[in-house]
């Protein structure tokens, strides 16, 4: 009997699993089956927890010591988490799961096998040719090996009208070039299939003992042909289709993306013991801080958004009371914890202040933890919620810019690399989607170059530039009238939208634009 759902195969859309079903296969690993035991409870388990589970379902570790072996099948590996606790858990949105469910037989295919297309019917020598049959066997194909009596009695045969030698020679010409023209030596006085009218005109001899053989060897041809573009047919229509779904699903999902609340969290000193906290309201544009006894009220501020994004996102949701996964948690932890930097074994550690400061430009993303202790001691509110706003915004443009790119960079000395992120929503709109769209549009768009763009007025310094070209590093835009045309790096790209979705324009845009029109002076340079 299977067991009853839970939270995370509700999410995932997928039953119950059992651990000696999968375990029974034969195929799947050990941290396969640790994936699987954690779908089974449908919430997190302690690594003994999930020993005992699999040791249960007769699972057996080469080391013999199984709970040994999980966490060394584990080390760290997507989709398994370990919070604060020592509980390890699965990130239901990250893509790894996906795979890992669909590889272990757990996953239902999106769509059933389609049946194979029918088989058009051969139809009896007494049935004359269809048109179809006709182009079939004739078009572009070689016709040096069948004479022209039997191509010229195929072409009456499914036209089923009289017509001259010189026609139906015009007509076989349009269908293939491989073939031996009409000849003194091979026109129709050589058979009895014809039937000569007035004007020169032929007919079908429908008693001619050539007319079924004739057939016969004209749907040879034409048969295989046939099933070939019944075949390509039902593909083409199958492809159709489901570009028809994906292209509603993308809608769905597309919908689901705008309306969805999203907040970026940012609290201090620790995940595991928050004392003071800022939200930022992404679709609002506000910002919120909980100091001293307003922390109790966190909880409630955060329970009514669907996406939460932060550093060390599900220990401090676990703190504060809050289920990580009924929502959205959306880690800002760096993907790595450390880069290589040479062979004598020098590492680089990458921590979420270096990752920041090297995607979005900003010098000091967040503030020194001693500082901010000490404000903590001391009670300073008016600083600790600036700094707590200063931090919470630089969140939010390393949020954005992984949403936006589906990386972020590392940049350090001679290194410019990117870690890929899962931060985004399917239906949000990624960078080359948004720049495709322009491209083929021809719809004018605002670029933020370089750092990230300012919390007061984001499109401050936006560029007016129409797409040109979208390359694999760069995009190439024509910025201003009559301006040549010029390349911008696609990671230094930190925004992008529509112009026509600026309701009301920034000061700094609106002279600058003003300025370039000639209506009035450019500031002058200081």
């Amino acid at each position: 009997m299977s067991p009853v759902q839970n939270r995370y195969c509700e999410r995932l859309g997928i039953a119950v699993p059992r651990v000696e079903d999968v375990a029974a296969q034969g195929t799947a690993k050990l941290f396969h089956l640790m994936v699987v035991a954690l779908l089974e409870r449908g919430g997190p388990m302690t690594l003994d927890e999930m020993a005992e589970r699999l040791e249960t379902a007769g699972v057996v570790a080469a080391t013999g010591d199984l709970a040994h072996s999980l966490k060394k099948a584990w080390h760290g590996m997507a989709p398994v988490y370990r919070d604060a606790t020592g509980h390890f858990g699965l990130d239901l949105d990250a893509f790894a799961l996906r795979l890992l469910v669909r590889g272990t037989g757990l996953l239902e295919p999106r769509a059933a096998p389609t049946p194979p297309a029918p088989t058009p019917p051969v139809p009896g020598d007494d049935v004359p040719l269809s048109a179809e049959e006709l182009d079939a066997a004739f078009r572009d194909r070689s016709m040096t090996s069948l004479s022209w009596v039997r191509q010229a009695a195929a072409v009456l045969d499914a036209r089923q009208a009289a017509m001259t030698a010189e026609e139906i020679e015009a007509l076989l010409a349009g269908l293939t070039r491989h073939r031996t023209p009409l000849g003194a030596h091979n026109g129709p006085d050589q058979s009895d299939l014809f039937l000569r009218h007035d004007g020169g005109r032929l007919t079908l001899a429908p008693r001619s003992p050539g007319l079924a053989a004739m057939r016969r060897a004209i749907r040879k041809l034409s048969h295989p042909e046939l099933v070939r573009r019944a075949e390509h047919a039902a593909c083409a229509a199958r492809i159709a289709a489901r570009r028809a779904e994906l292209d509603a699903e993308a809608r769905r999902d597309a919908e689901i993306a705008r309306k969805a609340r999203r907040a970026v969290l940012r609290v201090v000193p620790f995940a595991e013991e928050p004392q003071a906290a800022a939200v930022l309201d992404v679709s609002q544009r506000s910002i919120q801080t909980f100091l001293g006894h307003d922390m109790a009220e966190l909880a409630g501020a955060l329970d009514r958004f669907d996406v939460i994004a932060g550093l060390h996102i599900r220990d401090t949701l676990h703190a504060i009371g809050l289920d990580a996964d009924r929502r959205r948690a959306v880690d800002l932890r760096p993907p790595k914890k450390s880069r290589r930097l040479n062979r004598a074994g020098r590492t680089l550690e990458i921590t979420p202040e270096l990752l920041i400061a090297a995607t979005t430009g900003i010098s000091r993303p967040l503030g020194d933890p001693e500082k901010v202790a000490s404000y903590l001691v001391e009670g300073d509110h008016s600083k600790l919620a600036r700094r707590l706003e200063s931090d919470v915004k630089a969140l939010y443009a390393f949020y954005h810019y992984g949403v936006l790119h589906g990386f972020v960079r590392l940049r350090w000395g001679f290194i410019d690399e990117r870690l890929t992120t899962e931060w985004a929503l399917p239906g949000d709109a990624s960078l080359y989607q948004q720049l495709k769209s322009a491209s083929e549009t021809g719809a004018p768009v605002d670029l933020v170059v370089g750092a990230a763009p300012g919390w007061a007025d984001p499109w401050a310094r936006a560029r007016h530039v129409r797409i040109l070209d979208i390359r694999f590093n760069d995009v190439l835009v024509a910025e201003g009238e009559g301006r040549v045309a010029l390349s911008i790096a696609r990671d230094e790209i930190q925004a992008i939208c529509l112009a026509s979705e600026h309701t009301v324009p920034s000061a700094t845009q609106d002279r600058a634009r003003r300025a370039e029109r000639g209506d009035e002076p450019p500031p002058r340079a200081r």
